[in-house]
């Protein structure tokens, strides 16, 4: 009996799948020619080092996969060794991830338990894929990476804090040095939170991260990018649009531009319900942004775009099918061909 219903199970898990592919390549063809479906399934994309490959998750706390841009060949990166779940994948400037996980304790009924009790930060290198080295560190959300150095930062557990430090290597083992508390509010209201996300990748000077703020009903009830200059000790508000959701994701490689996630469009009732889709934003101070995509409105409407990181050579965005209930929460990855985009908007 038993038996029986796990087949069923399976076979009620694949008419869903099945079911949500035809959805996604609906949807496709009515999408501008800038647009393509790269997976229908997968979470959270990053470029690789080289811009040739995305790693991604197949699930918000699952494997690391990997997908090559050219061949669309799909291999499994962390197959090698047991683990609770995996958070978060970043690509390092030497080709190596960063991963954050939870513990090796998986709860089915909580899988995001972790997420905001400290995953811990880990290497997983080129030359031993099958063993992840512990930093010692632990981090809430997602941590930066630089694209010029082996610098990384990261929001404490509370999200109140961020600390920065430098890989090092010793003997093939990769430590994490020099590290230190760059951006602190443990002194300021309850309800704020602070979540990193980018070098930039002019010189590694600034660290651009997103401000919550909110009440006790919603912590992130508004967001808002900002950039900590780690020479001069600046803080500079580069989003300011009170009343709504603005995160900072994909930085351009020249450093000038960056991808969010916004609600902006949305009506002033319709905001904080993760309705979003990606703007570019110009990181001048001037808060200049472009929209992007439109999946929030103009097709579905409990779809989002979300989760956009931009290539090494500043042409092609991956981005993330999302759902509306909740951050970071989706399924399947697209890809936005800025050229494409560009020639489009010249015929219009």
């Amino acid at each position: 009996m038993k038996k029986s219903l796990t087949v069923i199970a399976f076979l009620v898990l694949q008419l869903i799948n099945s079911a949500y592919a035809q959805t996604i390549e609906s949807l496709a063809k009515e999408l501008p020619p800038y647009f393509s479906i790269l997976t229908t399934w997968g979470v959270r994309p990053e470029w690789d080092e080289k811009s040739e490959n995305i790693y991604f998750l197949n699930k918000l706390v699952g494997d690391v996969f990997k997908i090559n841009i050219a061949t669309k060949e799909v291999s499994q990166v962390t197959s090698g060794f047991y683990h609770g779940g995996i958070h978060r994948v970043l690509c390092l400037s030497n080709g190596d991830l960063l991963l954050a996980m939870g513990s090796n304790i998986f709860d089915a009924t909580n899988p995001e338990k972790d997420r905001h009790a400290g995953l811990g930060l880990y290497i997983l290198t080129k030359e031993n894929p099958s063993n992840p080295y512990p930093l010692n560190a632990f981090c809430d959300e997602g941590p930066a990476v630089s694209k010029n150095s082996l610098k990384i930062a990261w929001t404490l557990q509370g999200q109140r804090e961020i600390k920065m430090g430098e890989i090092h290597y010793v003997d093939g083992v990769p430590q994490l040095k020099d590290v230190e508390t760059i951006i602190s509010y443990n002194d300021s209201s309850a309800y704020v939170r602070l979540e990193t996300q980018d070098f930039r990748p002019t010189n590694d000077e600034e660290l651009i991260y997103t401000h919550y703020w909110g009440d006790e009903r919603d912590q992130y009830f508004n967001s808002q990018v900002f950039g900590f200059n780690l020479v001069t000790k600046k803080t500079t508000k580069y989003t300011d649009l009170p009343k709504s959701y603005n995160e900072a994701e994909g930085i351009f490689p020249d450093g000038e531009y960056m991808v969010i996630e916004s609600d902006r469009h949305q009506p002033m009732e319709e905001r904080n319900k993760y309705k979003l889709d990606i703007y570019k934003l110009k990181l001048d101070g001037s808060g200049e942004v472009e929209r992007l995509a439109d999946f929030s409105t103009r097709y579905f409407n409990k779809i989002k775009s979300d989760n956009p990181v931009v290539n090494k050579h500043g042409n092609l965005i991956a981005h993330q099918f999302g759902y509306q209930k909740g951050a970071g929460d989706g399924r399947g990855i697209f890809l936005f061909d800025l050229d494409a985009y560009e020639r489009h908007k010249m015929k219009k």
